[in-house]
């Protein structure tokens, strides 16, 4: 792997993070500087998944929210999995959604240590909303709307569908 130091530019070798890692800590081989990077896990064959598709058990959830007017796409990312699915037609490409997905999680974990009570986060763009939501442990909804704030009977209908999916999930589950 190869990482820059943030202070002088310099290129280091280090070696392949192992999986899991969440941080990447070392000094500068040029000036010493101590580097403090988020890691990237490396990207699993098995899990990655095809454009505009994903697991079926989110598939009903991202099209049904995907359909709604305002919304341009939704994606299913995990802590552990990465990105699980997506319906983000002409977006983003997927490398740009698992680029994406994984600034998100940082962002919303972050504040989530000092105040666990936090249960969704917004960003606007320019002319976008992202919508973070969490789908429970470790994994995380990702809405891109057209407009902030969405109008109330949107937002109603976005959070009838994550409580019904969450209602079907845990009726499964044993």
């Amino acid at each position: 792997m190869i990482a820059f130091c943030e202070d002088c530019g310099k290129k280091n070798h280090l070696p392949d993070p192992a999986d899991g890692t969440k941080r990447i800590i070392f000094q500068c081989s040029s000036c010493g500087y101590p580097n403090n990077y988020a890691a990237r896990p490396p990207l699993n064959p098995d899990k990655t998944c095809a454009y505009d598709h994903g697991h079926e058990a989110f598939d009903p959830l991202l099209g049904a929210i995907s359909a709604l007017p305002k919304i341009d796409g939704a994606f299913v990312f995990s802590n552990a999995d990465g990105l699980i699915a997506f319906n983000m037609p002409r977006l983003f490409s997927e490398k740009q959604i698992e680029a994406l997905a994984l600034l998100l999680e940082q962002t919303y974990e972050g504040p989530k240590q000092v105040y666990s009570d936090i249960k969704d986060m917004v960003l606007v763009t320019q002319d976008k909303a992202v919508l973070v939501k969490s789908l429970g442990r470790s994994k995380f909804l990702v809405v891109v709307a057209a407009q902030f704030p969405l109008p109330a009977q949107i937002m109603e209908k976005l959070n009838k569908f994550i409580a019904s999916f969450g209602k079907k999930r845990s009726k499964r589950m044993p």
